[in-house]
This record gives C-alpha cells, sequence and structure tokens, in this order.
C-alpha cells in the first residue's frame, strides 16, 4: 500500500547596477557544481547519499557533522543480524526521538542540522541515507505535493511516512484520513473539499504517485528551497535553486512551481528594472524544451524591454537578452512572432533615440531592420518613409545633392503613391541643390529646367512658390538692365505661373509694360 499523509504542497501559495547577466547557475561549491554537472558519471551517481546534504548547503561542514553523528549512533543501536525492516524500524524511532523534533513546512537542510526542524523532503532524504548507509533497500515516492519512503523486507514492501512519528512506519491509512490530514494542515480548503469531492481531491494530490532516484529527490529539495527563498523574497537564490532542480530532474510541478516564481518576481513593484532583468535572464537556464516556461518568460519580457528602453544606456542589455533568449527558449509558431514583435518594438525605438539625435542613416538602418521583421506593417512603412526622406533631406543640406536624389528617387520609386512627404523631400533637395547656383542669366537653363521639374512633383510646395519668385525676380530684372523688356517680360510671366498672386512679379510686369509702352 502506498497510502501517505500530505504534508507539502506546490500550491502553497507564498506571502511575498544594471549588467548583461551570464544565464548560468550559480553553485555553493566546486563539490557542488561537479555533483550536479556530472551526476551521470559512476563516480557521483553511486556516491553516498548523504553528501546530497553537505554539497547543497552553506554550511557543510556543520551539515556533515550532524549526519556523521546521528550515523555512529545508529551503528551502536543496528546489529549485522537484523532483518531490513528491523533496521528500517530502529532508524526511524531513534531520528523521530533525536532528529525529527519539529515538523515545519518551509524548512530546509540546515534548519534540520541546526534546529531539528523537518518536512517530507528532508526527513526523507536524510531516512533513505541512512537507510543506504546500513544496507537496507529502499524506494522513494513523489506526488504532485509531497514525498515518501518505501523498503524492501522479504518481497514485502514497507511505506515509511517520514512526518508521521506514532504511526509512520509501515504506514497505513484510508482516504478521510489522508483528506482531513490535507485540510488540517491548510493545504487544501474545505470548500475545496466540498466542491471537488474526496474522490476527486484524492486523483489530483494523492493518487499519482510514482518512484523516484536519489537525483530527482536532489531535484526536490531544490524546489522546496526554491519556493522557501521565494517567499522570502529572495529571488535571485529562488530562480537559482530552481534553476538546479529543473536542470536535474525536469517535469511539469517543477515548471509550474517556476513559473509563480517568475510571476511573483516580475510583479513585484519594489524590484527595478536591472534586478528584473538579471532574473529574468537567469531563468533562460530553464527554458529550452519547456513550453510552460517559455510563454511564462516571453509574457513578462514584453513589458520588461518596454520599461528598459525608456533609457539609452540599456540598449545593449536589452539586445542581448532577446538573442539569448531567441537561442534559449521553446520554438513554436506564436513564440516566435512574439518574438519578431519584440524585435521591431526594439529597432523601432533605436530608430527614434537616433532620429531624436539627428542620427538620421543610423534611424534608417534600424527601420529597416524592423521591416524585415515585417515588411506589411503599414505603420511601419510610414515611418520608414518619414526616416529615410529626413535622412535623405539631411545629406542635401550637407551638399550631398546626387546622393540625396538618389536615395529619395529610390524611395518614391517603391512608394509611388498615399506619401506627400516623399514628393516634398523631392522638391526641397532640388531646391537645395540651387541654392550654390548665382541667379544669372548665364545659369538661367541650369536654374530654369530644376524649377520645373519641382513644379511637376509637387506645383503647390510652398517653398518652391517662394524660391521660383526670386530666380524669375532676378533673372527678369538682369534682363531688364540689358533692355531686353520682351525676355524680361516672358520671365515674369513664366514666375507668375508658379505663383500668380506674388506682389513682387505682380509689381515687375506692371513696371515692364509700363516700360513697354
Amino acid at each position: 500500500m502506498k497510502f501517505l499523509v500530505f504534508l507539502f504542497s506546490i500550491f502553497f501559495f507564498l506571502n511575498s547596477n544594471l549588467a548583461h547577466a551570464q544565464n548560468s547557475i550559480s553553485y555553493i561549491s566546486e563539490q557542488e557544481k561537479n555533483l550536479i554537472s556530472s551526476w551521470e558519471a559512476s563516480t557521483f551517481k553511486n556516491h553516498p547519499s548523504y553528501l546530497q546534504f553537505s554539497y547543497v548547503t552553506d554550511e557543510p561542514s556543520v551539515v556533515e557533522e550532524f549526519y556523521l553523528k546521528h550515523k555512529s549512533e545508529l551503528s551502536k543501536k543496528i546489529r549485522d543480524r537484523d532483518s531490513n525492516k528491523k533496521k528500517a524500524e530502529t532508524i526511524f524511532k531513534y531520528l523521530h526521538e533525536n532528529v525529527f523534533i519539529q515538523y515545519e513546512l518551509n524548512s530546509r537542510v540546515k534548519d534540520l542540522a541546526n534546529s531539528n526542524k523537518y518536512n517530507c523532503v528532508t526527513a526523507t532524504s536524510f531516512f533513505v541515507s541512512m537507510a543506504e548507509e546500513f544496507g537496507i533497500p529502499f524506494q522513494v515516492y513523489e506526488t504532485p505535493a509531497h514525498v515518501y519512503a518505501s523498503i524492501s523486507h522479504r518481497n514485502e514492501e514497507v511505506i515509511i511516512e517520514l512526518t508521521a512519528p506514532k504511526d509512520g512506519f509501515d504506514f497505513g491509512s484510508n482516504m478521510e484520513s489522508l483528506l482531513q490530514t490535507l485540510v488540517d494542515s491548510k493545504l487544501i480548503s474545505r470548500d475545496e473539499l466540498a466542491e471537488k469531492g474526496p474522490e476527486q481531491l484524492y486523483q489530483d494530490y494523492i493518487a499519482r504517485t510514482i518512484p523516484i532516484s536519489k537525483k530527482q529527490l536532489l531535484a526536490v529539495q531544490y524546489h522546496n528551497e526554491a519556493l522557501i527563498e521565494a517567499e522570502n523574497d529572495s529571488y535571485v537564490a529562488a530562480y537559482n535553486q530552481m534553476n538546479k532542480a529543473i536542470f536535474l530532474y525536469p517535469n511539469e510541478t517543477f515548471s509550474e512551481a517556476y513559473k509563480y516564481i517568475i510571476t511573483i518576481s516580475q510583479l513585484d513593484f519594489t524590484i527595478d528594472e536591472s534586478m528584473k532583468y538579471t532574473l529574468l535572464n537567469s531563468a533562460l537556464n530553464s527554458t529550452k524544451s519547456d513550453s510552460t516556461l517559455s510563454y511564462t518568460f516571453v509574457n513578462y519580457l514584453g513589458e520588461l524591454i518596454e520599461d528598459l528602453l525608456k533609457f539609452e544606456e540599456n540598449f545593449n542589455e536589452v539586445e542581448q537578452l532577446l538573442e539569448d533568449t531567441e537561442v534559449n527558449i521553446f520554438s513554436d509558431p506564436f513564440l516566435e512572432q512574439k518574438m519578431r514583435e519584440f524585435r521591431v518594438y526594439t529597432f523601432i525605438s533605436f530608430a527614434q533615440n537616433a532620429s531624436l539625435k539627428g542620427e538620421t542613416i543610423k534611424a534608417k538602418s534600424q527601420i529597416e531592420k524592423a521591416l524585415e521583421l515585417s515588411p506589411e506593417n503599414s505603420r511601419l512603412i510610414t515611418y520608414y518613409i518619414s526616416v529615410t526622406s529626413s535622412h535623405a533631406l539631411k545629406l542635401s543640406q550637407s551638399g550631398l545633392f546626387q546622393t540625396a536624389r538618389s536615395i529619395i528617387d529610390n524611395l518614391d520609386q517603391n512608394y509611388p503613391e498615399g506619401y506627400p512627404i516623399i514628393k516634398e523631400t523631392k522638391v526641397q533637395i532640388i531646391l537645395d541643390a540651387l541654392v550654390p547656383i548665382p541667379f544669372v542669366i548665364e545659369n538661367q537653363d541650369r536654374l530654369l529646367p530644376e524649377l520645373e521639374l519641382a513644379r511637376s512633383i509637387q506645383p503647390e510646395n510652398i517653398y518652391l512658390k517662394s524660391f521660383s519668385v526670386n530666380v524669375y525676380h532676378e533673372l527678369a530684372m538682369q534682363q531688364v538692365r540689358r533692355s531686353n523688356y520682351e525676355q524680361a517680360k516672358k520671365l515674369i510671366l513664366d514666375g507668375l505661373s508658379y505663383n500668380n498672386q506674388d506682389p513682387t512679379l505682380k509689381s515687375d510686369l506692371e513696371l515692364i509694360n509700363e516700360i513697354l509702352k
């Protein structure tokens, strides 16, 4: 029988210098790093279980001394000829008399060594470590919210429930008492019991029992410590412990726990963007093949990017985070689309920042990157046309007229309709090129065709109207000084075709007409 007392739940809801974070797991010691990263190597796979206690705490010597002390005491009580069941019962009684003094849901390994506080995970781990030391075959079982052990005795499985001091050895119980324990421990509510009924709750929380290895038991230990760290708002430690847990034992329960930790940390208004960046980046250790975590990660990534991009000094970090994300998250069409949207938003932000500083070529290149990802985005196209026109105009104002005209002509060819700014810019570039040319009769053949070209593009352009007045007035007055009155009148009439209400040209025409009389 594999009944158990349900004393730990992942559904227990917790209270709760920006720099590029290397998304790697942090280890307390080199021993812990080797233990986890090289677990499958024979030297680690077959190591004594108690090392799992000493290597994973920040007080390894205290924990090891604590373990060896009780191992020594048990050696005085256990005889080689004792049966497995007798040995296990001796260990169980001794531990509850001398080691497991106070049950506490949120306790960890060092709490056991320092103050004899235990929960189902630390107690089960400690028990099976002792069982291993004394040659007792054992098994560890996990439900969605609890762990317990069993030992083998003469082809019989003896259930060991470490959280039940009185009747936990060779444990037996029924569904009603187990569910009552859940209610008493406040791991489920009376309302939930009334709503779902005992059968459904038993199936949800108890029946799905599976055997796990020592490696997976260690992962459960990390998982529990992560939840405790999150409860204490120690989010860096919580993320780190969850990364270790998922590295050792990827499963849906851990993913949901990590999802919860990510959610409460990213929604914590007391944490600034730099810390949220560091935390979210570290979660990339666990997202590669996990759709649950990837969706959660991407959900908060968008909000974080929006906050970070308010400041230019964060641009490099955002770009690096996007690159790391694309490499490390689970890939499916929805997530790929979201990442494209984040990229587009980022490129637009880069472009806007460059535009404000007058860096038009940089702004143009960023918008082009965005357009590659979203070529049919009409708002993006409009912005691209605006930025490219500004860049062409800046080149024109710097005297690079041919380059400017080439850029704007290419833009006009690709977007021939619906964008007046293109025509306006083309006219302005033409006028910019005419400004350095002296307004003299000798340059008339250079000036007038360009004005005509500008008028064919945008006849109502106010700058064209103003500029053409100056050109035609100056050329006409030079003809007057040369007594070429008919030629002067023709120039004035041509000028009035650009702007028939211009007072200067109208006055010039009256003068010429008087002279011709």
